[in-house]
Order: C-alpha cells, then sequence, then structure tokens
C-alpha cells in the first residue's frame, strides 16, 4: 500500500502558499485601487454680469424739446455754449451716454436695444453718435420706431463699452404742437447670447 501523506502534505503546503499569495494580490488591488494622489485638479466656474448705466449728458438742456430741422442735428448737439442749446436758450435735443460692462469674468457676446415709448410723438427721433458732440454721418438716422442700437458686441471679463445717443423731435415744417408733445421714456436693454440682460429706463 502505497503512502499519499507527504503528497498531502506537499499539496495542503502549494494550497496555502497560493491561498496567501491570493490573499495578498487581493490586498495590494485593494490599496492600489484607492491610493491618493497629491495632484489637484481644481477650477473656478466662469461667469458673467452686466451693468448698465444711462446718464444724460446735455444737462444744461434742461427744458422741454422744441422741434429741429434733421439738417441741423450737428449744430444742435453742440449748441450755443452747451450741448443741446440753440441760441435762444431753448432746449433742441438730448444726449445720453450709455455704458454697459461686463462684471464677469468670461467672454460676453452682446446685443443692445432703445426703445422710445413715444405715444404721443409722430416725429421723434434718435440717432447714434461717435461721441458727446458728435454726429456719426454714417449712421442714418433713426425713427423712434427702430430699436437695435448695438448689433453685436464682444466683452471680456470687467471690458466696458460706452455709446452714445442723441433724442430730438424732427421738425415738419407746420404747427407740431398738437402732434408732437407730452413726455416719452427710453429703454436700453442689453442681452447676452443666452438670453440673460439688464435693462436701464430714462426719460
Amino acid at each position: 500500500m502505497e503512502n499519499n501523506n507527504g503528497k498531502g502534505i506537499f499539496y495542503g503546503v502549494i494550497g496555502v502558499a497560493t491561498l496567501v499569495v491570493a490573499i495578498i494580490g487581493a490586498t495590494f488591488a485593494y490599496f492600489t485601487a484607492t491610493a491618493t494622489n497629491d495632484t489637484v485638479i481644481a477650477g473656478n466656474a466662469a461667469t458673467t454680469g452686466l451693468n448698465l448705466e444711462v446718464t444724460k449728458i446735455s444737462t444744461q438742456a434742461s427744458g422741454g424739446l422744441i422741434p429741429m430741422s434733421d439738417e441741423d442735428l450737428q449744430k444742435g448737439v453742440t449748441g450755443e455754449g452747451n450741448s443741446c442749446v440753440d441760441a435762444n436758450g431753448n432746449t433742441v435735443c438730448q444726449v445720453y451716454s450709455i455704458h454697459v460692462t461686463n462684471t464677469g469674468n468670461s467672454t460676453a457676446v452682446l446685443t443692445g436695444t432703445l426703445s422710445l415709448s413715444a405715444s404721443t410723438y409722430q416725429n421723434l427721433k434718435w440717432a447714434e453718435l461717435t461721441d458727446a458732440t458728435t454726429v456719426d454721418g454714417e449712421n442714418p438716422k433713426n425713427a423712434s420706431t427702430v430699436t437695435s442700437l448695438v448689433p453685436s458686441v464682444s466683452l471680456d471679463g470687467s471690458a466696458d463699452a460706452t455709446y452714445y445717443i442723441v433724442i430730438w423731435i424732427s421738425e415738419t415744417g407746420a404747427d407740431q404742437s398738437s402732434i408732437d408733445t407730452g413726455s416719452f421714456t427710453g429703454t436700453v436693454t442689453f442681452n447676452t447670447a443666452g438670453g440673460d440682460g439688464v435693462t436701464a429706463t430714462f426719460s
């Protein structure tokens, strides 16, 4: 009869060794899978915010508007001593600055509109200016129904832009006291491509 005790012990040793190797392998695999890394990946979400200010520049022209011919627009903006004030001290126009600021840290592509609420006016107009005192000769005069101010402008984070407009009653050569009267208000709006925006009103 053959003695297999030696083989049994041998197989037992092999089995234990295999189990130890398996346990060690599993242990190493566990710690490898959960090992941490000193490299930190971090960042801040990009933000976009807008600030809008509309300021009257022709502060000395404080009276009610009287009609002025379109051809005299530059003369009216320059004024006699003060912007939008004629030789008789009458107010012939109003000049406003529109200052928009991107208060965020990412680039914003904006569109700007100007809407005049002037239901009691038939001849109220507005036009863009190159600066506070210069009419943009290349830009056609806009009727009060035209609202496009800035088709597109790209502002980096913390960047800003300033635009100027003039508002006046276009003279027809006839009595306008019953068709251009009362008060009006303006609304300036700047929107991002995503639909977020900011609005300012003036009168």
